[in-house]
């Protein structure tokens, strides 16, 4: 070994060896090839990528999207509830201010009444004393077909035992009670009177 040909650390120091220059012409060569190789294929991907199609975009879907809190829809709108139906929405009162909003209650009459006991021929004691009397009692029932005069003769019989006289040319009715039966012409329900009246000999039977 000669040592002028290396150092005190054992480095090569002499003149370049012929192997030396081979191996790096070599790697040189090597380079240039390998960079050839890569500069064709980077030339055919692009061909290839050229000559391809292009792909169609990919759209992402809804269900994956983030939705904020407030942007959320839990409940589908009136128009698309009732899509055939017209909303109106009033901001105003349309109520006026004279009409109040809890309305009091009304009692309707159905019938009428008289406010006072009519004069009559014969005293209440005496009717009194007739009911405690059942020999003296008669239970009669008006009955007969629609529109065959049982009203009016009822009217009759009571216009007898009234001290007031009633006008003729006006249909009393003294036993239609309710308002429908008075407008309709038609007795609809039945209606208990208690009449003193007299027979051929002028005895009072109630």
């Amino acid at each position: 070994m000669d040592e002028e040909l290396y150092d005190e650390f054992g480095n090569y120091i002499g003149p370049e060896l012929a192997d030396s220059d081979a191996s790096d012409e070599s790697e040189e060569e090597l380079s240039e090839g390998d960079q050839e190789d890569e500069n064709a294929s980077d030339g055919e991907g692009q061909e290839d990528m050229d000559t391809e199609q292009p792909q169609e975009p990919i759209e992402a879907s809804d269900e994956n999207q983030i939705v904020l809190h407030e942007d959320k829809n839990y409940y589908p709108d009136a128009q698309d509830v009732y899509g055939g139906a017209e909303t109106v929405v009033l901001d105003e009162d349309a109520q006026p201010l004279e009409e109040p909003i809890i309305a009091p209650v009304k009692t309707k009459s159905f019938s009428t009444q008289e406010k006072k006991l009519p004069k009559t021929t014969y005293s209440m004691d005496f009717m009194t004393s007739l009911m405690e009397t059942p020999t003296l009692i008669r239970n009669v029932a008006v009955v007969g077909h629609l529109h065959c005069g049982k009203t009016l003769l009822m009217d009759i019989l009571i216009s007898s035992t009234h001290e007031d006289e009633w006008k003729l040319e006006k249909e009393t009715k003294y036993t239609d009670t309710r308002k429908d039966e008075q407008e309709r012409e038609l007795s609809i329900k039945s209606t208990p009177v208690s009449l003193v009246l007299e027979d051929t000999r002028e005895k009072s039977y109630l």
